[in-house]
């Protein structure tokens, strides 16, 4: 005879977005029902319809497996959930290696009437709990998605101009503003005053200067050449060097090649 804890019927859901899989298991092992369910109160509701005070396992407690756990709180019908670690050892002792829903849902309602400790409690928190839980995790999500955010700028911003990079206060909301509205550094440091000083209007101007500077220093340095670009090429027994434009004698330290060097044309920049 069978112990009396055991439930009289266990619906075994395996989960999911659109779509459940329900497996309807008798205590003596007898399968009454197998098939998907929408996602939806009135299916859920006429699955429960069906099977008044049967044991409700799932195998996702938040998310996707909420729906099918108020709708069988409201019925009155005891739930329970398989951790997912219990569930992959479970399905091990089933015939069988393929994953899908119907097997999944399978090995959820039998381990259940099985191994009835491996299952979990569904705790009834207070609404003032769960409200709390859930806007702890949009907190957490959204500052995961703000610092991911300020990374991948930051990112860019270095590829670009290294030195507007280090000026920019991305938690600054008139610099973010600023960037929204024209672009990156080098088309705010095209932008006029009077656009820069219109989106910035309340900021402090030191700090907006900073931030157009930075492209216009960069942009100058590489407008302007230096001087060792346009030095002369002195060719050496030691390989090419550059000299300065002003120095018009020979370092000691750097003697002319030897006429053998030059009389196959190899350099031809050496004085004759």
């Amino acid at each position: 005879m069978a112990p009396p804890t055991r439930p009289r019927i266990v619906i075994g859901l395996d989960v999911g977005k659109s779509v459940h899989w329900a497996c309807v298991v008798t205590r003596e092992g007898e399968l009454l029902a197998s098939g998907p369910i929408p996602n939806r109160e009135n299916a859920i509701d006429g699955l429960y319809a069906q099977y008044p005070g049967a044991l409700v396992v799932v195998d996702q407690v938040r998310n996707i497996g909420s729906l099918a756990l108020s709708r069988a709180k409201l019925a009155g019908m005891p739930r329970a959930y398989l951790p997912g670690l219990a569930a992959h050892g479970a399905s091990r002792l089933f015939a069988g290696d393929a994953k899908t829903d119907e097997r999944d849902a399978m090995v959820i309602a039998k381990t259940a009437l099985g191994i009835p400790d491996a299952l979990l409690a569904v705790a009834d928190r207070p609404p003032e709990i769960e409200a709390a839980r859930s806007l702890a995790a949009q907190r957490d999500f959204l500052a995961r998605e703000n610092t991911r955010g300020k990374n991948r700028l930051r990112s860019i911003l270095l590829e670009s101009c290294p030195e507007f990079e280090a000026q920019a206060d991305l938690s600054d909301p008139a610099t973010l503003k600023l960037m929204a509205a024209v672009g990156g550094p080098w088309s705010i440091s095209g932008a006029s005053p009077q656009a820069v000083g219109a989106l910035t209007r309340g900021c402090g101007r030191a700090k907006v200067a900073a931030l157009v500077e930075p492209p216009n220093r960069q942009a100058g340095r590489a407008r302007r050449p230096s001087p060792a670009r346009t030095a002369p090429f002195d060719c050496s027994r030691e390989g090419y060097r550059r000299t300065p434009p002003r120095q018009s004698r020979w370092s000691p330290r750097y003697p002319r090649c030897s006429p053998p060097t030059r009389r196959a044309g190899a350099c031809s920049r050496c004085p004759a």
